[in-house]
């Protein structure tokens, strides 16, 4: 192991990048992160550059890209793919990303226009002075 650079194990590791031994061990699993030294008994240890790594999957993973997204932006990296290739397969996931995003918030737009409606149909029924909704009451459907 070399003394120019600092060495973590999976624990400590784990808690500089704020993720759990247990993500970290996961994130393994699927080739996203690895050990840069594993000793003759096992102990897995990693570097300032794996930390690096880490915490650019957990700022993708934050921005909402799947696991297999980040990995196609990672083996993009890691595959020495030329710069102009780099970018691209980057601004593929990016656009990707954006849409989804965008239909989210199409969807969140109906759903809260829903939500206002049902609230202003709430807003009538209290004011209304009968004791029962009658069978005809249009606002019936609201009142579950």
């Amino acid at each position: 192991m070399g003394k120019d650079r600092h060495l973590y194990k999976i624990g400590e590791f784990a808690s500089k990048a704020g993720v759990t031994v247990r993500t970290l061990r996961y994130y393994e699993e699927l080739g996203l992160v690895s050990a840069s030294e594993i000793s003759a008994g096992g102990i897995r240890f990693y570097t300032d550059g794996d930390l690096g790594r880490l915490h650019l999957i957990i700022q993708f993973k934050d921005l909402g890209f799947s696991l297999e997204d980040i990995q196609s932006l990672l083996t993009s990296m890691d595959f020495g793919e030329t710069r102009v290739a780099r970018i691209e397969t980057s601004r593929a996931l990016f656009n990707k990303q954006l849409e989804q995003i965008e239909s989210k918030l199409v969807q969140l737009q109906k759903l809260r226009a829903s939500i206002v409606e049902a609230m202003e149909t709430l807003n009538t029924c209290q004011s209304c002075r009968q004791t029962t909704c009658p069978a005809n009451c249009p606002n019936q459907k609201v009142l579950l």
